[in-house]
């Protein structure tokens, strides 16, 4: 007759056994078998690599899950793209661990669906950013990105909730220089030399032109008679209290005298104009020149036919009826 098992070596197998095995479930499994995260999908476009399975996901930070998986495609049971999306996208399911969101101070409500969603009106999206510039692992980083919209590309109602995603900052400012280098190219830089160098050979024709030249020392001349015609009159109108009668007559003579003047002065800017293009800045300046001797012309003209009209102006004034002062 064999020897009989003690029940209480038996017992103590069972027990070590036991824990035995829950020790290579913890070690093996990480914990991850008692655990019940959340599950989100992101569409990434452009390039995963130095992205790994297990790789964090953060909140500025403050890791709060993990990456679960990294596809080529979504399988029909994982979702639907909506219509008209263009590029290859890549699907990344992320989980997030309420526990862990809990343990570092989270309310959780940022799981919730209706809070969620608020979350995503407010900019949150999700953004690859390195985590070893020596290794060049990369992490997904939630933050708010609240000028930059939504663009989602599965249609709802699928088994995941979508995290929108935003390029990464080396993304952007690629594309940021690749949208000014297409503005530069629709410059043509030929072309506008070209119309430098001829407005600058313009200007220096005339610049050395025998007829700007002439003309020029032709209005030095008439200058000069238009101020000594002006500084007769101011010189007349000075004296109005004591010659009012002679006055209007000198003044008269002074008038037609700058009026002769002014009719020399257009001549000569006229003969300037024809020598200009109609379109340069200078045949311009001259056009507002020669409308303005006209004004002073009409001026003048009408000023003295007021004298003679009511020579006593000069003393007591234009007379200004109550009604408009």
């Amino acid at each position: 007759m064999g020897k009989r098992v003690s029940p209480a070596v038996i017992g103590a197998f069972v027990i070590a056994s036991f824990a035995i095995l829950v020790v290579a479930l913890i070690v093996v499994g990480s914990g991850k078998m008692f655990r019940r995260p959340v599950r989100f999908v992101c569409m990434f476009q452009g390039n995963l690599n130095g992205l790994k399975v297990g790789a964090p996901v953060k909140v500025r930070g403050v890791q709060i899950g993990e990456v679960s998986a990294i596809e080529l495609r979504l399988l029909p049971s994982q979702g639907k793209l909506r219509p008209g999306i263009q590029g290859l996208r890549l699907p990344v399911f992320i989980d997030v661990d309420r526990a862990q969101l809990l343990s570092k101070g989270g309310t959780g409500e940022a799981l919730e669906e209706g809070r969620f969603d608020e979350l995503i009106q407010m900019g949150m999206r999700a953004q690859l950013d390195t985590e070893s510039l020596l290794t060049g692992l990369l992490y997904i980083d939630l933050d708010l990105h609240p000028k930059t919209p939504a663009k989602y590309v599965l249609e709802p109602g699928g088994p995941y909730r979508e995290i929108p995603t935003v390029p990464t900052d080396l993304q952007q400012l690629q594309e940021r220089l690749t949208h000014t280098l297409d503005k530069f190219d629709k410059i043509d830089f030929q072309a506008l030399v070209v119309s430098i160098t001829d407005a600058a050979n313009s200007i220096k024709n005339l610049a050395g032109s025998p007829e700007l030249k002439a003309t020029l020392e032709s209005l030095k001349g008439t200058v000069t008679n238009l101020n000594q015609a002006l500084a007769s009159a101011r010189t007349l109108l000075n004296n109005a209290n004591a010659q009012v009668g002679p006055l209007v007559a000198d003044l008269r003579e002074s008038s037609d005298e700058a009026n002769k003047t002014m009719v020399e002065t257009r001549a000569a800017l006229v003969n300037l104009q024809q020598t200009l293009d109609p379109e340069s800045p200078l045949a311009v300046r001259l056009n507002r020149t020669l409308d303005s001797l006209d004004e002073t012309s009409r001026s003048i003209g009408d000023f003295v036919d007021y004298l003679q009209r009511n020579p006593g102006a000069l003393v007591r004034g234009r007379y200004v009826p109550d009604k408009e002062r």
